[in-house]
């Protein structure tokens, strides 16, 4: 098996035809909110009436929309200013700001590269893990990225990691329990409130771009590591 290196991941026709995010929205029909079972606006609702402010990162943000669609809704209310909205993409796909529109930065970059600058309230990445080679990488930096009460949230598919030499299932629902990250295996998805320093201490190997199809239908890259 040829396993790519992260540089070379990045242009592999699987990433580059991926499709899972690009158009989602915020809340309502094909959105966060039914991935993750919360209305992202209500969320950062809740902290800017806790805190006075509220941030989010959204990890392979595709065009933006759900943070667009998150920032129309506190400029109706007036809050736009008590909010900062960052989206990161490999490819740089991101629909247009109205001049409006004042608290959206977007961010062209591999997450592998990217190292965050701030800590933030939530962080999400919806399916874009799926197309990521470190992918325990990616969950160690953004769990570290989390204010105290801050939220990440992620699609996660154990089959597209592979540990070496162990049963790469149990080992990682006991890593995730053991970390205080909660695992939902019926809808893979991940998450963590709390910043945490973490480390899953594998070495990653590289990465499998021809593993097929996962459980959303479309293929999927595998990561391989060592114990």
């Amino acid at each position: 098996m040829n396993l790519l290196p992260e540089a070379q991941l990045i242009w592999s026709p699987t990433v580059a035809n991926s499709r899972m995010n690009r158009e989602r929205n915020a809340s309502g029909v094909n959105s966060y909110e039914q991935e993750f079972k919360f209305k992202p606006e209500a969320y950062l609702a809740a902290k800017i009436a806790a805190y006075g402010q509220a941030s989010w990162l959204d990890l392979c943000c595709g065009q933006g929309n759900a943070l667009i669609q998150t920032a129309r809704y506190f400029e109706q209310h007036g809050q736009q200013h008590l909010l900062q909205l960052t989206g990161i993409d490999l490819v740089d796909s991101f629909q247009p700001l109205d001049e409006n529109i004042t608290c959206v930065e977007f961010v062209s970059a591999s997450l592998l590269d990217w190292m965050p600058a701030q800590n933030y309230d939530l962080i999400t990445c919806v399916h874009g893990l799926h197309y990521l080679g470190d992918k325990l990488e990616v969950i160690e930096r953004s769990i570290a990225a989390l204010n105290p009460s801050g939220r990440f949230v992620a699609n996660l598919d154990l089959n597209n990691l592979v540990i070496q030499g162990t049963n790469t299932s149990t080992y990682l629902k006991k890593s995730f329990k053991q970390l205080g990250i909660a695992y939902h295996a019926r809808r893979k998805v991940l998450e963590r409130v709390g910043g945490l320093a973490i480390k899953f201490d594998l070495q990653y190997l590289g990465a499998d771009d021809h593993s097929g199809p996962n459980y959303t239908g479309q293929d999927a890259v595998t990561s391989y590591y060592s114990g």
